[in-house]
Parts: C-alpha cells; sequence; structure tokens
C-alpha cells in the first residue's frame, strides 16, 4: 500500500500557453501563468495536468483588482487541500501586482 490518498490519479495534457512579452497582469492568462506550473503536494504532476486547477476556474476583474481560483482537489477528502490552497495564495500574491485580492474557494 503507498499510504497516498489517490494513489493513481487521472493525468491531463497540458495546455499550451502563448509566450508572455511583458507582464500586465491584466487577464486571466495573466492570473494563469504563475499557478500553471504548481506541482502537487503527493504526485510529480503540475495541478493542471491533475485538472486541481484549470483555467476556466480562474477568474479575473481587474477594474475591481480581483483573483478568484476555484480549485478542485483529486479526490473529495483530500487532505493536502489546504496546503494547495496555500500554495496557489502565495504564488499568486507573489507574483501579482499588491493590490490585487486572491480569493480561493475549494470545490
Amino acid at each position: 500500500m503507498s499510504g497516498l490518498i489517490n494513489a493513481n490519479p487521472t493525468i491531463y495534457e497540458k495546455k499550451e500557453r502563448r509566450v508572455r512579452t511583458t507582464p500586465l497582469f491584466s487577464d486571466q492568462d495573466d492570473a494563469v501563468e504563475p499557478i500553471d506550473q504548481l506541482e502537487d503536494p503527493e504526485h510529480p504532476y503540475s495541478l493542471e495536468e491533475l485538472k486541481v486547477i484549470t483555467e476556466e476556474a480562474v477568474e479575473v476583474d481587474d477594474k475591481k483588482s480581483y483573483v478568484r481560483v476555484t480549485f478542485t482537489p483529486t479526490v473529495e477528502h483530500c487532505s493536502m487541500a489546504t496546503i494547495i490552497g496555500l500554495c496557489l495564495r502565495v504564488k499568486l500574491m507573489r507574483s501579482l501586482p499588491l493590490r490585487y485580492k486572491v480569493v480561493l474557494p475549494i470545490f
């Protein structure tokens, strides 16, 4: 027995991203860019490959300086959900201008 909560997660293909020439942080792609490479705490896969986060789950309101990322753990009872949420929050807070409010609900 491996001791992992989800020993055999489903792996999805990563989405191809455009190359950033200047950091604008004014649209959804700008908010996804810093978090699309974060790895799952239990597996050697990115949160994007496990569909814990998706581009569709990122909401950006540049006028209100608001970013909301809804993430879905690989299993309902994931004990790593808090760690994942904290990692996402820290990565976004370090990547986005200070004027942004970051909200991370778990779905």
